[in-house]
């Protein structure tokens, strides 16, 4: 419930400056998924090759929304006959801010929630524990973008998308690296 009235509050705020509009994209991006955990008793750095669509709305020149969902991909950690998997996905929603550098360039940034989904599993011999989570975190991202025409852009960014999974003394962060194109309306 409270996801639709963040939507919502979202959605009346932007209404008013839909009069401005510049146009709609969607997109797609391929990177460098990178899964943080701490354990009670040990803590890891894994990575992977991740992707995500995306689709916008460029109220002005400077102010959009963006809604996307990220594949983040499975990394896991074995060893001593353990084995432990982690496998994040996340759809999120964020408004966002663009600083036009020149007619080609542009820096831009996205300040939003993600609903992230984990799915962990965890075996030692023939003991097998697996479990999944749902958790709204705050979504950060930053990056560059270069226009090639008034259709394409392309796009290099990172993005935060928080604790993904928190469990008493289990922590799981994720975040990515990546580049895209988009294509506009």
């Amino acid at each position: 419930m409270k996801q639709i009235t963040v939507f919502a509050m979202i959605a009346a705020l932007a209404a008013p400056l839909a009069v401005q509009a510049e146009g709609y994209y969607v997109g797609g991006n391929i990177g460098r998924a990178e899964q943080k955990a701490d354990l009670d008793i040990v803590s890891f750095k894994e990575s992977a090759t991740a992707y995500k669509l995306v689709g916008g709305y460029n109220y002005t020149k400077n102010f959009g929304a963006e809604i996307g969902y990220a594949d983040l991909r499975e990394v896991s950690i074995s060893g001593n006959g353990a084995r432990a998997t982690s496998k994040p996905s996340a759809f999120y929603v964020a408004a966002t801010g663009t600083l036009p550098l020149n007619e080609q360039f542009s820096l831009f940034g996205k300040l939003g929630i993600a609903t992230a989904h984990e799915k962990v599993n965890a075996t030692l011999g023939r003991t097998s524990v697996s479990g999944s989570e749902n958790r709204t975190t705050p979504y950060i991202g930053v990056g560059a973008e270069f226009t090639l025409n008034q259709k394409v852009s392309f796009v290099a960014e990172y993005e935060n998308f928080g604790k993904v999974a928190k469990d008493g003394g289990v922590n799981v962060k994720a975040d990515m690296f990546s580049a895209g194109v988009r294509y506009s309306f």
